[in-house]
Order: structure tokens, then C-alpha cells, then sequence
């Protein structure tokens, strides 16, 4: 019977040799269970944090600046999105020549290429008509 009680205690222990020796990737760490419990809190907060932040971002605003032409409704994006390009303005004599990321229309917004990184106003780029049409006649005047 004693026998018995002896081979009990070494399955016991071969048990408990075997479990500590499955830590795998654990077994050399040594932090204490209420360590772990901060670093998660501390890393659930800052992932709280982070959401609450993205989620008040709405965005950015960009305006259209259609100097003279009808007016454009300003649109909120996201960072990194493609502007929704908005249905040109319209200009009695002139000729709508595109979207400029400057004021003097020299540099072009390019739609397909630009994205949106912050707020930005683009301003309208109109070209005189050559034939303009007024009430019926047509002025070749510049």
C-alpha cells in the first residue's frame, strides 16, 4: 500500500515538472500577474483614447473659392481620401479651366493624384471666352 502512496506522489510531481516545463514562449518571462494587469488596463485606455480622438476628427473642410463663378458647396473628407470633384462653376464670359491649389492658378489641383492631407481652399481657374454669347449676339471682344 505504501507503494502505492509513493508512485502517486511521483505521478504528482512528473506532472508538475511537466506543466512547468509548457510555459513555450513564457518560460523565461518573470513579471508578476499585477503587472500584466496594468500594462492591459494601460493599453485598453490608450486604445479608448485613440478611437475618441478618430471619432471627433470630422475630417477636413475644403472650400472652393469660384472667384466670381456660381458658388460651391465646401465638402468634409478624411485624410489620405480622394476629393469628390463638384460640377464646375459657371462664369458668364468666362471658360472654367479646373481646380488651382493657389490663388494666381498656377499650380493645379490634380484629382486623380492629390489627396487630402488637411483644410485647403482651391480656388476656381477661368479663362475669357473667345465667343461670348449675350442675349442672342456673339462678342469677339477680349
Amino acid at each position: 500500500m505504501e507503494d502505492n502512496k509513493t508512485v502517486i506522489t511521483d505521478d504528482t510531481q512528473a506532472e508538475d515538472k511537466k506543466q512547468r516545463e509548457f510555459r513555450g514562449l513564457y518560460k523565461n518571462v518573470k513579471i508578476s500577474v499585477k503587472t500584466l494587469d496594468f500594462i492591459i488596463v494601460i493599453c485598453i485606455v490608450v486604445i479608448v483614447v485613440l478611437v475618441a480622438l478618430d471619432l471627433r476628427n470630422p475630417g477636413f473642410t475644403i472650400t472652393f473659392d469660384s472667384k466670381g463663378g456660381t458658388d460651391v458647396v465646401p465638402q468634409n473628407q478624411m485624410y489620405g481620401e480622394m476629393l469628390e470633384v463638384p460640377q464646375p462653376p459657371t462664369r458668364e464670359g468666362y471658360v472654367f479651366t479646373g481646380w488651382y491649389l493657389d490663388h494666381v492658378c498656377e499650380e493645379l489641383w490634380e484629382e486623380d493624384v492629390d489627396v487630402i492631407e488637411c483644410d485647403i481652399t482651391l480656388y476656381a481657374g477661368w479663362k475669357e471666352d473667345d465667343c461670348a454669347v449675350d442675349s442672342g449676339r456673339v462678342d469677339t471682344a477680349k
